[in-house]
């Protein structure tokens, strides 16, 4: 058989063409919050020939379903405030992917599983979270006498040890100000059961007893420890205008409120010596509202390529090797573990994360405990910080004779902002 030159091109050519046009079949469209996905996507794509992922970033992929008509539509969704009744409906079921033995149940913390379920199919599975935690400086380590975590009556009551006052009444130092962190006023709303969730349309509802029951908790501890709302404003003011971290290493303050994400990135970047305790209640440790979840969209075209990836970011061995690269080539990153918390994997959180977090070496979180958040609509933030936080505010800071801020009347407010 002869073979010319120009036949050996048109082979080459044709080759060509089909590994674009298979390589351009297993392209999938990753729409995710998260930045961190920008190395994922990068490893991924440089470590797995016939199958690529483009990443698109969205600040909050809830919100862009459904997919406007004139934009690629995706493959992958992840992000936080997915689970809601009206952004489930736009994943496909990955039950399959447990049956075929992609995924391992037991290898995820069941709680987090089970939050992706609907009718006991998995259509969103779990990717990070963050936790509450109070921050202390080590130098004040004599003040906590529990070595793991510390419920709210306890930091109350250790908090009022550490207050100190000049004879004109002032505060020179304060245990804690409940008052100074808008994020700690939601937790206790959280830890009481005030139960905010996403009903059918988006409509939040409440448990209006626990949140008043919340509220009356946070003004008794104002006024009981810190004598008054405006004392601890005044404090506030004259003290705690500094990072949190900062707050507690001044020796004007015992605590701060923070969460994991931020802690941790303040430990591996700075050189302090502070400590931690998970805030805990009725033997149960609140995950933050932000837990991020990640689906395969209902109508992909690319499912398989899609279970490859997903299959793929959430085994064990590839996410330790997804840390470790970070570390490797000293990628400039701001988040925590995995896409910014704690790994939904058991065994990269508790194995693989206090190898570079030392700090949890002897702190680990409490798997029995972790308690999965509500489900929220896409905009809870904006509710929270124009509606609940305001209200909370209203209540403690009131004088008598003083008009509360209505709940009502501060959704109507809400309803006449437009967000992007």
């Amino acid at each position: 058989m002869r073979v010319t030159v120009k036949s050996v091109i048109i082979v080459l050519l044709s080759l060509t063409l089909f590994s674009c046009k298979k390589t351009a079949e297993n392209r999938i469209v990753i729409w995710s919050s998260s930045s961190e996905f920008v190395q994922y996507v990068e490893y991924f794509n440089k470590t797995h020939k016939n199958t690529k992922a483009v990443l698109v970033y969205k600040d909050n992929p809830a919100n862009s379903l459904p997919p406007a008509k004139d934009e690629t539509t995706p493959d992958i969704i992840v992000g936080p405030w997915l689970r809601n009744n009206d952004t489930t409906k736009y994943f496909k079921s990955l039950q399959y992917m447990f049956d075929r033995k992609n995924l391992k149940e037991e290898a995820f913390y069941p709680q987090l599983l089970e939050a992706g379920k609907v009718h006991k199919k998995n259509y969103l599975l779990p990717l990070c979270f963050n936790l509450p935690v109070v921050i202390f400086s080590g130098e004040n380590e004599k003040y906590v006498t529990n070595d793991y975590m510390l419920s709210l009556d306890e930091i109350k009551e250790i908090a009022g040890e550490f207050n100190k006052k000049i004879k004109g009444g002032r505060y020179t130092a304060m245990g804690f100000s409940p008052l100074n962190s808008n994020d700690f006023l939601y937790q206790v709303v959280k830890i009481y059961g005030a139960d905010f969730h996403a009903e059918n349309n988006s409509k939040i509802t409440y448990n209006e007893q626990n949140l008043l029951k919340a509220v009356d908790y946070l003004k008794d501890w104002i006024t009981s420890k810190n004598t008054s709302a405006a004392d601890e404003q005044d404090f506030a003011y004259r003290y705690l205008f500094m990072p949190d971290y900062r707050q507690v290493t001044s020796g004007k303050t015992l605590f701060s409120y923070t969460t994991t994400d931020r802690l941790f990135k303040i430990l591996r970047d700075q050189d302090i010596n502070i400590d931690f305790r998970w805030i805990v209640n009725n033997n149960s440790i609140q995950i933050e509202d932000s837990l991020m979840m990640m689906g395969i969209y209902r109508k992909t075209k690319k499912q398989s390529a899609a279970t490859e990836f997903v299959s793929w970011l959430l085994d064990a061995a590839n996410q330790k090797e997804l840390l470790q690269r970070k570390i490797n080539l000293d990628l400039n990153t701001e988040m925590f573990g995995i896409s910014g918390g704690f790994s939904s994997i058991i065994e990269v959180t508790e194995h693989v994360l206090p190898l570079n977090y030392t700090q949890l070496l002897t702190n680990l979180p409490p798997a029995q405990l972790l308690t999965v958040p509500q489900k929220l609509p896409a905009r809870w933030e904006s509710y929270k910080s124009i509606v609940l936080v305001p209200y909370i505010q209203s209540v403690i800071t009131g004088q008598e004779g003083d008009e509360i801020l209505e709940i009502s009347e501060l959704e109507k407010e809400l309803k006449k902002k437009v967000f992007d």
